[in-house]
């Protein structure tokens, strides 16, 4: 299967799916410890420093690569293994889709509802949110509106 077009632009994608996973809740995690110490001076900037050390191992991770909700990711994977096809509901519309989400259905949020979008191989390379309007256009107002709107 091959996979032309915005995939070939955005084709670097993070080697190792478990470790982006590790950090990325590791830096969660000290995250809410920053806060939580805010208020004593000491402890805070102990914390703040093992943030910056985490943080700056995952960017060096997630830098110039494709972004992938590492959450949405485990359970994409999780489903290819046990050979299920449920639908995944996500918050995540900056994720870019993956030659692993393919024949995937996945509902996107797009503000008010979860819009399921069906992953074909077309797609790949693209964001979810692409694929998820936001907005819903009603139409052009007719002319003898604003005619009568005039007057």
């Amino acid at each position: 299967m091959s996979f032309r077009g915005a995939w070939n632009k955005r084709g670097r994608l993070i080697e190792d799916p478990d470790t982006f996973l590790k950090l990325y809740k590791k830096t969660q995690r000290i995250y809410k410890r920053v806060r939580k110490v805010q208020h004593t001076e000491s402890l805070f900037q102990r914390a703040l420093e093992k943030y910056k050390k985490v943080w700056d191992e995952y960017r060096s991770l997630v830098n110039k690569r494709a972004w992938v909700d590492p959450k949405l990711w485990k359970r994409i994977r999780l489903m290819n293994q046990t050979g299920d096809r449920k639908v995944v509901k996500t918050y995540s519309r900056d994720t870019t889709i993956i030659p692993e989400f393919v024949g995937h259905t996945i509902a996107v949020h797009n503000g008010k509802t979860f819009v399921p979008v069906y992953i074909t191989a077309d797609m790949v390379g693209h964001k979810l949110g692409e694929f998820a309007p936001t907005r819903t256009f009603k139409g052009h107002p007719e002319k003898s509106a604003k005619v009568a709107k005039k007057k």
